[in-house]
């Protein structure tokens, strides 16, 4: 079983999939200018949720065929399944935290075969006007006192005291990535945390993550 932890938390895009499924959706169908928009919440100009319904503003002409067809290409990181077999059977809860699309998220899991996870994220609403979608973001999640003012903060789903693991590859993931007791990161994250002097484990998948708890005796 895992030892000295309650719980693991996971970032989806970039984390449990093998690339952001978010700015992919955009580079895919949005108007360019969605680097814009993208440029203006990394240099904190606009917050989270500002920047994603803007870019869902620049897309036209997609219908839902094409969507799913998207959605259907999503590629997942090696070693999840595998790493939520072995969570699944050490008892250990495993959620997953989310700035991005609720309907993404739900897509993914449902083509695994996956339906004990829970997960936080946005909540993407779509409608059709004119055979085309439209896209409208809400935020089931958010916390007005959020640190990074994200759509759905993080830091708001761990409990006090909680001794947890955290996954993440991202600048949404900034926040909680100091409070967790083992971080292992990526990208962004990783470059966050060195420049702040956070401790973290490197990885690229799931099956780094299962091979660095089972040589400490985690698992």
């Amino acid at each position: 079983m895992f030892k000295d932890y309650n719980s693991i938390y996971l970032d989806f895009d970039g984390t449990i999939t093998k690339y952001d499924t978010v700015n992919s959706f955009f580079k895919n169908f949005a108007d360019i200018k969605w680097l814009d928009v993208e440029k203006d919440w990394i240099e904190g100009k606009i917050d989270s949720k500002t920047c994603m319904q803007n870019q869902l503003n620049l897309i036209k002409n997609l219908d839902r065929i094409k969507l799913h067809e998207y959605l259907d290409s999503i590629e997942i990181q090696d070693g999840f399944i595998e790493f939520y077999t072995k969570t699944k059977t050490c008892g250990l809860k495993l959620t997953i935290l989310s700035d991005g699309f609720d309907y993404f998220i739900n897509y993914v899991l449902k083509k695994l075969n996956i339906s004990d996870i829970n997960f936080y994220s946005n909540k993407l609403n779509i409608f059709e006007e004119n055979n085309y979608l439209k896209f409208e973001l809400s935020f089931p999640n958010e916390e007005k006192r959020c640190d990074l003012s994200l759509g759905t903060c993080k830091c708001a789903k761990i409990q006090k005291n909680e001794k947890f693991i955290y996954a993440g590859d991202g600048l949404s993931d900034r926040c909680i990535a100091s409070k967790s007791k083992l971080l292992f990161a990526k990208n962004s994250l990783k470059k966050h945390c060195l420049k702040n002097k956070i401790n973290f484990v490197e990885f690229d998948n799931f099956f780094d993550i299962l091979s660095y708890l089972s040589k400490e005796g985690d698992i």
